[in-house]
């Protein structure tokens, strides 16, 4: 027993109080359904047979008068309707319709009070409001809300999106502000498409004759091209871009020589990212209105997605001669004309663009640069990147071609104070570009700032190997040998098997002729690296310079069978002097054979010592 008492309480509440699971329940908003549940009715529209074909709501604009969805009425033979007590409410006919805003005024009998109609124009972003409507038990409630976007429908007709949560039900109910003021009709056209007919939308159809349900031409509304193109603009603009498809696809069917629902629909295609069919919509409104630089614009745009660049150039350049300001249309050509590489064309195009004064210039002034840096002209290139780096003085692209742009031009201080900016926007990689002003210092044979720009790398990093090693090398081309071995042996105190600080070492001390150094310091490098005929080719040379022949031989030796044309034969050449010195005259002659298929004027030169 104790189970079914719970299992019937449970039943109780779920019959008794469903509107809690609907309607919301805050203060204010039972406040706006008490002072305007009178006004509205819940509406259950039947067919031929007095089944139901749709149920909804509507409210009273004036003595007799109620206003309501057109979709829910458009089948009606005959409509049922309720007040919030439940008791029936007569409703005769229609007095008047229009389907392009989906609004049907009804005659209604009896003392129904009408509601008080407000401005919509209030209806800002933001602003709070409430729906009043029936769920499908035909209960009236309320729900509240905010105003989420303004959705413009037509150049002079807009509509509202809301945050409001109600059933579809809630079809035909009004939207009501704080102090009770009808400011627009929900509407549903499907469960997922709802919007707000604005007030001030409906006062703008007129009451006519009374025609019975009975009397009227009945119609599927999302079927009828009003019903379909409002649908299709309506689920455009929510986004909800398969179901606008879909509609304008029926509209176009409908009327295929009609512009704005095919330019409608090339939009939807586009959103869509289906650029072929996009393409194909773009031409037939162009191919029925050609003075239409929206078209020719967007079918411009269209081929660039497509990559058909050359195919891009003449619908922009038709845009810009219907409309010479169109300062998109400029820009976009100079796109196509810097994507097909013609670079002359594609800075005018960005120029006439920049003439125009757009808003926001600075991709303007970015792409111009690159355009002038790749014709190589730099100095045109600073003045087009400086203005790109007044509109985004910490963009991180604009600044670096920027530098590039003064490195090129030989402008290396300023190429160098812009590196450093970029090193200060982007601390992860500041030893980057430490390096670019190193390289660029190095390039230009300026070691002393190339220096000053290795050291700043390892104070960034001073564990990397690989940056010593760096100013090492600047230090041996500004021949300070000893700096530059006190650096490489930095290196390898962190790194003992770093091959070529090995080498550096061993080629300093062969220019400074400490041979017995040198040759220590090359076999250190031919121990980490056999295969590298460099190193046994100094070992070689250094004991020559010793006067030890006899232990020049093997590394020189080794030289040959590592890479037989070394040096242009030089390897040979010091081979067959060593063996000079030694007095072997046969081992000479017959380098001197090998030396002259690879070096014959060498040859020549060692002929003359051989006896």
């Amino acid at each position: 027993m104790r189970g079914n008492k719970i299992r019937w309480l449970i039943l109780f509440i779920l019959i008794f109080f469903p509107s809690a699971l609907i309607f919301s329940q805050t203060e204010q908003a039972q406040e706006i359904l008490k002072k305007n549940q009178t006004g509205v009715v819940y509406l259950t529209v039947l067919g031929d047979e007095k089944e139901t074909v749709a149920e909804g709501s509507g409210f009273v604009v004036e003595q007799g008068v109620m206003a309501t969805s057109y979709l829910l009425v458009s089948q009606a033979k005959s409509i049922v309707g309720n007040n919030f007590k439940g008791k029936k409410v007569n409703i005769e006919g229609i007095l008047a319709v229009d389907k392009n805003l989906n609004l049907a005024l009804l005659k209604i009998k009896g003392n129904t009070p009408a509601l008080s109609m407000g401005n919509s124009d209030e209806l800002g972003m933001g602003k709070k409001v409430y729906a009043v409507g029936s769920d499908e038990s035909g209960e009236i409630g309320a729900s509240e809300g905010t105003v989420r976007n303004i959705l413009e429908i037509e150049p002079t007709k807009r509509f509202v999106e809301t945050s409001l949560s109600v059933p579809q039900s809630f079809n035909g109910a009004p939207l009501i502000d704080v102090n009770g003021k009808v400011l627009g009709m929900i509407v549903f056209l499907e469960r997922s498409l709802k919007f707000i007919l604005p007030s001030n939308l409906m006062k703008t159809l007129q009451k006519k004759s009374l025609v019975k349900f009975k009397d009227y031409q009945h119609e599927d509304y999302l079927t009828t091209f009003e019903g379909a193109f409002l649908a299709g603009k309506v689920a455009s603009l929510l986004d909800e871009t398969g179901r606008a498809q879909n509609y304008l696809e029926k509209v176009v069917e409908l009327s295929p020589m009609n512009i704005e629902p095919i330019s409608l629909l090339a939009s939807v295609y586009n959103r869509q990212r289906n650029y072929q069919k996009a393409a194909s919509a773009y031409q037939k409104v162009i191919e029925l209105d050609n003075n239409r630089d929206d078209a020719y614009y967007q079918l411009g745009i269209v081929n660039l997605r497509l990559g058909k660049y050359r195919d891009a150039i003449a619908p922009l350049q038709k845009a810009v001669e219907l409309n010479p300001d169109h300062k998109d249309a400029h820009f976009y050509t100079g796109n196509a004309y810097k994507e097909l590489k013609e670079l002359a064309n594609a800075v005018e195009a960005y120029e006439n663009y920049l003439n125009l004064k757009p808003e926001d210039p600075w991709e303007g002034y970015y792409r111009l640069g690159l355009c002038r840096i790749e014709l190589k002209q730099f100095e045109e290139a600073i003045t087009a990147l400086n203005e790109a780096a007044k509109e985004k003085p910490q963009d991180i692209k604009t600044n670096y071609y920027l530098a590039q742009a003064y490195d090129q031009a030989n402008q290396y201080e300023k190429a160098e104070e812009t590196y450093k900016l970029l090193a200060k926007l982007s601390p992860e990689e500041a030893d980057k570009y430490y390096k670019t002003i190193l390289f660029m210092y190095d390039k230009a044979g300026n070691h002393e700032k190339a220096i000053e720009a290795a050291k700043s790398i390892i104070e960034l990093k001073p564990d990397s190997t690989g940056d010593i090693y760096n100013l090492g090398l600047m230090y041996q081309k500004h021949n300070r040998y000893d700096e530059a071995i006190k650096t490489f042996n930095e290196v390898l105190a962190i790194n003992p098997a770093d091959e070529y600080s090995h080498s550096n070492i061993g080629y300093i001390y062969y220019i400074q002729n400490k041979f017995s150094k040198s040759i220590a310091a090359f076999k250190k490098f031919v121990e980490l690296a056999p295969d590298k005929a460099d190193g046994w080719f100094y070992i070689g040379i250094c004991n020559m310079q010793l006067k030890k022949f006899d232990a020049a031989l093997e590394p020189l030796k080794k030289t040959i069978e590592l890479r037989p044309d070394y040096s242009n034969g030089n390897a040979i050449y010091n081979l067959a002097i060593c063996y000079l010195n030694l007095h072997d005259n046969y081992s000479a002659k017959e380098l001197y054979n090998k030396l002259t298929a690879i070096n014959p004027q060498l040859a020549q030169k060692l002929k003359q010592h051989i006896r």
